[in-house]
């Protein structure tokens, strides 16, 4: 039998393929720049701008005047970095400790404790606020009525003890974890036998090596601690503690509204920003960290021994005290008939249930939210997807500045992201469409997602080789049918895990839409400050609770997708 070939013209088909790719390339470089450099362009630009917003623009310096002689802002940078630099060198020395016993010994439940972090690390930071401020309130909360004023949740450190427990520690361990699991054990195992201690090896050879992990993980810290908004609106404000962020919203809320000062004290502190990004890029240019080799892998735990339930008892107590306690009381403090007080007649009732389940405002809430995440997620798994695929298999010219803009919203903290998005809404016909609407929400949390999503995703083409699409592509498909039809299949657990990560970061995100919202586009996030700030603690923690069983049921969902897609870590 004689079987022929269909002699191809290569020449054309590749010409062809070869202008769509570059249209494509070229029209996403122009979209990931609209998204991530334009919004910061009108908040530098804006920040000369001392006319109002919406008003014909009058360039001068009086903002940055203004930023500089008020004694107000100066504290309120301080105090950012003081905060930030509390956190990080408790929080990344915590989550070494944690990832080293769940990653990388034999301590039992080591599976579970990741999976309580992974939980932790998903769950809103304003709800378990809520549940501390019960339990270390100077006046009413029960651990300080029960054994006197010891510990003031509305303090410095206050502030410090909640980003720990709800956010610092719990992203460390779940960043640093993957990195511990893929280091090889062999020099570990050459230092115990040269009569080195577990705690030895971990301080001498196993930290030294994940010094390339460590790096960037604790700059990923950095800017969730710069972006850090809530916590310090809820128990900073009250007794004169301010950060930048909750500063510039102090501006922006007063009557009249500070929006030059605002915007030139996002601008400072969004330069101090990228110049700690170009230093980090400088220090760890042209250095090479090789930890696995050709030369034998091993994946031995180390042996704990007699310190096995000790270290098991350690990740049990910080765990049930640090997240455990704080959601226990912040489901108690949905059902007190007054917030904090334990001691009257009565304390507990159905009754702020009752009435913010029938109240149209928090349907109305809840609506919302479901609705930026939905949109969310859809638009952004189109989006990122192709972003992805053009960096990784595409060959364009302009794919390596897609890469550098795709990372762009990582150096930028999210209230900076939703000052500049006020400017560019409110300068440009964009107003009608986006200023306190669900698409501007939805723009918002598109760019702040961005990095992760396309980050995933990458991960995910990688993976593929060429021949599916060469195959396609002699079989006559286009470049859309092999894209649409052969490639996303592949790759369909990692856009579900992108879809489910996306719709929870929207769902529960304060910081990056608090400038852009109004009373119809309100999520629940935003209801839930609004009655915690307000002193309707009870409802806050109510909705706070709806909240939390969002996030948890996406968290879970990610988890399950991630194994399943081998993206968990």
């Amino acid at each position: 039998m004689a079987v022929s070939f269909h002699t191809l013209k290569p020449g054309a088909t590749r010409s062809r393929l070869f202008n769509k790719r570059n249209i494509i390339g070229l029209a996403l470089v122009l979209a990931v720049a609209l998204f991530t450099v334009v919004p910061v362009l009108f908040l530098v630009v804006s920040s000369f701008n001392v006319a109002e917003p919406g008003q014909a623009t009058t360039f001068g310096l009086g903002n940055w005047i203004g930023a500089f002689d008020d004694p107000r802002i100066l504290d309120a940078i301080w105090t950012t970095f003081g905060l930030v630099a509390a956190r990080l060198s408790i929080g990344v020395l915590a989550g070494i400790m944690f990832a080293w016993l769940i990653a990388r010994t034999d301590m039992p439940g080591g599976t579970t404790f990741e999976f309580l972090f992974w939980i932790a690390f998903f769950t809103p930071a304003l709800p378990l606020t809520v549940g501390w401020i019960l339990l270390l309130d100077p006046e009413n909360g029960l651990i300080n009525t029960l054994i006197g004023p010891h510990f003031d949740i509305f303090s410095f450190w206050g502030i410090v003890w909640v980003h720990l427990t709800a956010t610092t520690i719990p992203v460390a361990v779940i960043l640093f974890t993957p990195a511990f699991r893929q280091m090889s054990a062999v020099l570990e195992e050459s230092a115990r036998m040269c009569g080195a201690t577990a705690l030895g090896t971990l301080r001498r050879v196993t930290v030294p090596l994940l010094i390339p992990a460590i790096l960037p993980a604790t700059a990923i810290m950095l800017i969730r601690s710069l972006e850090a908004f809530e916590i310090e609106l809820l128990l900073g404000s009250p007794v004169g503690i301010f950060v930048y962020s909750t500063r510039i919203y102090d501006l922006i809320d007063e009557v009249p509204a500070e929006y030059g000062m605002a915007t030139a004290l996002g601008t400072l502190f969004l330069f101090a920003v990228f110049v700690m990004a170009a230093l980090y890029a400088l220090c760890v240019r042209g250095r090479r960290f090789t930890t696995v080799t050709g030369q034998g892998f091993s994946t031995e735990r180390i042996k704990l021994g007699r310190w096995r339930w000790p270290a098991f008892a350690l990740c049990t107590l910080y765990l049930s005290l640090s997240f455990g306690l704080g959601m226990v009381f912040l489901f108690l403090s949905s059902f007190m008939r007054r917030f904090g007080f334990f001691d009257i007649k009565d304390p507990f009732t159905l009754e702020h249930w009752t009435v913010l389940l029938e109240d149209p405002i928090l349907l109305s809430s809840l609506w919302n939210s479901l609705l930026l995440g939905a949109a969310t997620a859809v638009v952004g798994v189109v989006l990122f997807s192709l972003v992805a695929y053009v960096i990784v298999r595409g060959r364009v010219t302009g794919r390596g500045v897609i890469d550098i803009l795709a990372w762009l919203p990582w150096a930028t903290p999210g209230v900076l992201m939703g000052l500049a998005l006020v400017w560019l809404y409110l300068e440009t016909p964009l107003r009608v469409l986006f200023y306190g609407t669900i698409a501007g929400l939805v723009v918002a949390m598109l760019i702040k997602e961005l990095p992760v999503g396309v980050q995933l995703l990458k991960s995910g083409f990688v993976r593929l080789g060429d021949e599916l699409e060469e195959a396609a592509r002699v079989c006559g498909a286009s470049w859309s049918i092999t894209y649409w039809k052969v490639i996303l299949p592949l790759v369909a657990p990692v856009l579900a895990t992108v879809a489910v990560l996306s719709f929870q970061a929207a769902v529960r995100d304060i910081a990056s839409v608090v400038f852009l919202y109004d009373n119809d586009s309100r999520p629940l996030s935003i209801l839930m400050l609004e009655y915690s700030f307000s002193g309707e603690m009870e409802r806050g923690a109510a909705a706070g609770i709806l909240l939390v069983i969002m996030i948890t049921i996406m968290a879970v969902i990610a988890r399950w997708l991630g194994h399943r897609s081998g993206t968990s870590s």
